[in-house]
């Protein structure tokens, strides 16, 4: 597991990690090889490297999940409304749902919740009767999967192309002491029409 961030929402504290990453990049070696005009194989440990570094970099500029991957939430409780919004997106599928009681792990039927599936601001409503936790912290967790889809034609050909500027930017610059929390202007624009806001 890896890659965790946390945020509040309605005064309960969510956190959310990666359990399943993605079994492909958006841009292949070759592809990339391609871009920046690399005849042979020698840089192909490099481009992978940072074929990797420049999706995340996107994915959190855009607040997209580019490829299909495997995330878990977790809750401290349920919000007072029923509803979660969800900081991942674009959510395909929820695979599961698990409350800790203290009589153990208790699974959530899915006819008790409903994904509202929207690109931007996708949400968990709580539909039947849930049971609350009875932990201190992270009683809840939901599994879900999001990102595009599991093939790197998936993805929006504007992201794809934003990862290109940031890898040919790296390549070009490496060495320089280049700051690589910054994005470059091209990478921006072409990331904006996909930003969503924070949850």
């Amino acid at each position: 597991m890896q890659a965790a961030h946390s945020t509040q929402q309605k005064g309960t504290r969510m956190s959310a990690i990666l359990v399943t990453p993605p079994a492909v990049e958006p841009l292949t070696v070759a592809e990339a090889r391609q871009w920046l005009r690399v005849d042979g194989t020698e840089e192909d440990a490099l481009i992978g490297a940072l074929i990797a570094s420049a999706r995340t970099v996107v994915e959190r500029e855009a607040g997209q999940c580019l490829i299909q991957q495997g995330w878990r939430i977790s809750l401290d409780a349920w919000p007072y409304n029923g509803v979660v919004g969800l900081p991942l997106a674009p959510v395909t599928t929820i695979s599961a749902v698990r409350v800790m009681t203290s009589t153990g792990q208790v699974t959530v039927s899915a006819s008790h919740y409903r994904l509202e599936l929207t690109r931007d601001k996708p949400r968990f409503w709580i539909t039947g009767p849930v049971p609350q936790p009875d932990v201190a912290g992270a009683g809840i967790e939901i599994d879900l999967t999001c990102g595009y889809g599991a093939a790197a034609s998936d993805v929006p050909e504007a992201l794809r192309q934003a990862m290109r500027v940031l890898i040919a930017h790296w390549f070009e610059h490496r060495g320089d002491g280049l700051d690589t929390a910054a994005v470059p202007a091209t990478v921006a624009a072409l990331v904006g029409a996909f930003r969503r806001p924070r949850v």
